[in-house]
């Protein structure tokens, strides 16, 4: 439970300091794996005996969901500025079905009956917490931005997919050693993408560096937090506990801290979400 409490809590406040934070986006994230990487091999730097025995099955995972990390980021910067955050939040957190639903068919994990009532529950709460952003016919921005959206929804269920499916090839790391392996790639993709835009003399402004230490501190953190959870607890329960709690956290982020309105459909959205944690356990 405390691990899942880290996850949300940090996952919260990475939307936070990408929310107050003016920086150039691509290049933020970018040096946010680089602060990553540095942390990490600072803290539990592996040894080449662990990295001797890593399976490539493992070495492969880590590549994919490097690349990922980049592509999902691009995805939702350009689904941003075409839905703005709302929506794309959205999108993103209703991706919780792709692995609930992959852990149930391929890795064995059934749903119970409560479950499954939960899950449904679950997507009512987070389609009803977004609701305020699909007032002013907002709703056909998003049928029309429908390509990059879905890539959004199924990037982000892919990757926590890949985490789930990534488990039985990491045993020798630890939980530190996957987000280092992890942010190599990403971090050398970002790199490269600068170096093709011939924009590497951003990454050294003193400003981005200051902000990316707090995003790439936090982001260890969340990632951390993450992989411990999803050890610790069943799929179903870890994936919905985790993305529905970063909605209703968010929410009241989003309530006290920016004003924005609590409407009925956003009252309905807290009870269903409170009841689909109750039921998924």
């Amino acid at each position: 439970m405390w691990y899942v409490a880290g996850s949300v809590l940090t996952n919260v406040l990475l939307l936070l300091w990408l929310r107050l934070l003016r920086l150039p986006l691509l290049s933020l994230i970018t040096l946010n794996y680089v602060v990553c990487v540095g942390l990490a091999t600072v803290l539990a730097p592996p040894t080449s005996t662990q990295l001797a025995v890593f399976p490539p099955k493992g070495w492969l995972l880590v590549g994919i969901l490097g690349l990922l990390f980049i592509s999902v980021f691009l995805f939702t910067g350009q689904a941003t500025q075409r839905l703005g955050v709302g929506l794309t939040g959205m999108l993103a957190k209703l991706s919780v079905v792709i692995p609930i639903g992959f852990t149930a068919m391929v890795v064995g994990e059934r749903l119970t009956a409560p479950q499954k009532v939960g899950l449904l529950l679950g997507v009512g709460a987070i389609l009803a917490l977004h609701a305020p952003y699909l007032q002013g016919g907002r709703w056909r921005a998003l049928l029309e931005a429908l390509p990059i959206g879905f890539l959004v929804w199924l990037g982000n269920g892919v990757i926590d997919s890949l985490f789930k499916l990534s488990q039985p090839y990491w045993q020798g790391l630890s939980t530190l050693h996957v987000p280092l392996l992890i942010m190599v790639v990403a971090g050398v993709v970002g790199l490269l993408i600068h170096s093709f835009q011939k924009r590497l003399g951003l990454l050294f402004q003193p400003r981005l560096w200051a902000g990316a230490l707090l995003l790439g501190g936090t982001n260890l953190l969340s990632i951390v937090f993450y992989l411990q959870g999803l050890k610790a607890l069943p799929a179903a329960t870890f994936f919905l506990w985790n993305n529905l709690g970063i909605v209703l956290l968010s929410g009241l982020v989003g309530i006290l801290a920016f004003r924005e309105r609590l409407t009925p459909a956003v009252g309905l959205g807290y009870a269903l979400g409170v009841a689909a944690l109750v039921l998924v356990r």
